[in-house]
């Protein structure tokens, strides 16, 4: 990767206003407006006025800090008062238009927060939870600036949903809009005479690209590959974890008996199943008819009923969460024994040691073979 990026003059101008103790930077624009470029400079800019700088990046899908899929922050340590200016602030101050990357994303986050796909969409609640956790996170850290940067999802009614909730759940100082003002008239007219928001607009870059569907493909690819190069299959026992995210690894397992019941019901082989209140989760051997689970759940007098089949595990994504209550790694769940009672998951070596929790994400990953 190229160690220098382009900067348009507007951008210094508007860091040399906004980059001050205290401040949270919210960045949102379409796709490929140069978001993450300016929030690069905008933490170069912070780090050489010797602030410690927080970036958070909750673009699941083309992630910078974290890998694909979550929601990461990443804290940068102020200079040294005593150093003389180095080449970087000699460049922010003297106008080039050429800048050195001082903020390195090397793909690991100094916390995560597993999402579980690569959209937005369909997961506003676990996307608005990890940008808010991120950024006490960032805050916790002591640092003096924090940039959050966003996917482009902006444009639909849900997008701009979406995005006004998590100014108001962050409340950012300032909301900086790559675009034209009138692209954004729906999610800022709200905020334009609330005091506590400043809202700032930039033109996209005039280098940036849009990148085709492919590109973006295989830059997840590319960190995704990154992230797991360091990985082994290891065993997580079904006892060991609680589910999150999933109807499964949260109540009481099925006997032999009881699974020999619950296949005669269901007509097909019933690999795993759990007791609830009142409730039922299957693993089986193929897709039940909606008849056939009404009838399950009438003749057992339960008010709900859930089956998936085998192929529910293959390759998905999950998170693996410690004690502490935080994703610590993500990992792939390679095969599942139900005779062992045991997953196989890759993820780093000897992770699955802390792992008290699963969450599942609806991203499954398609092997590379």
């Amino acid at each position: 990767m190229d160690d220098t990026y382009q900067v348009n003059p507007d951008w210094r101008n508007l860091a040399s206003r906004v980059v001050k103790p205290q401040q949270i930077v919210l960045v949102i624009g379409a796709t490929d407006a140069g978001k993450s470029t300016f929030c690069r400079f905008l933490a170069d800019f912070a780090l050489a006025k010797g602030l410690k700088v927080a970036c958070v990046d909750t673009d699941v899908g083309q992630s910078q800090i974290g890998p694909p899929t979550t929601i990461g922050v990443k804290a940068f340590g102020p200079r040294s008062e005593i150093q003389l200016p180095s080449a970087q602030e000699s460049i922010l101050e003297s106008g080039q238009n050429r800048v050195e990357k001082d903020i390195v994303f090397d793909g690991t986050a100094d916390r995560l927060y597993f999402v579980g796909d690569v959209s937005p969409k369909g997961h506003f609640l676990e996307t608005l939870t990890g940008t808010r956790l991120m950024v006490d996170n960032a805050r916790a850290a002591d640092a003096d600036f924090i940039i959050v940067d966003t996917t482009g999802y902006v444009h639909d009614p849900a997008a701009v949903i979406l995005k006004q909730h998590k100014i108001e759940l962050i409340r950012p100082n300032h909301l900086i809009c790559i675009g034209r003002s009138i692209e954004f008239k729906q999610i800022t007219a709200c905020y334009s005479q609330q005091a506590w928001l400043n809202i700032h607009y930039l033109l996209p870059h005039q280098s940036a690209r849009l990148k085709s569907g492919n590109t973006r493909s295989r830059y997840r690819k590319e960190r995704f590959d990154t992230y797991f190069s360091e990985s082994s299959v290891q065993q997580l026992p079904f006892e060991q974890i609680r589910g999150g995210r999933t109807p499964f690894f949260i109540g009481r397992p099925a006997n032999e008996k009881e699974l020999e019941i619950l296949s005669g019901l269901a007509e097909t082989q019933v690999y795993h199943a759990e007791w609830g209140n009142r409730t039922l989760c299957c693993i089986v051997s193929k897709h039940l008819s909606k008849a056939t689970i009404i009838h399950i759940k009438n003749y057992l007098s339960l008010t709900r009923v859930a089956v998936e089949v085998s192929t529910y595990f293959e390759r998905r994504l999950v998170g693996l969460i410690d004690s502490t209550g935080y994703t610590y790694v993500i990992g792939i769940i390679e095969a599942v024994d139900f005779q062992k009672r045991e997953l196989s998951v890759r993820c780093k070596t000897d992770a699955v040691k802390q792992a008290c929790a699963i969450q599942f994400g609806d991203y499954q990953l398609r092997s590379s073979k």
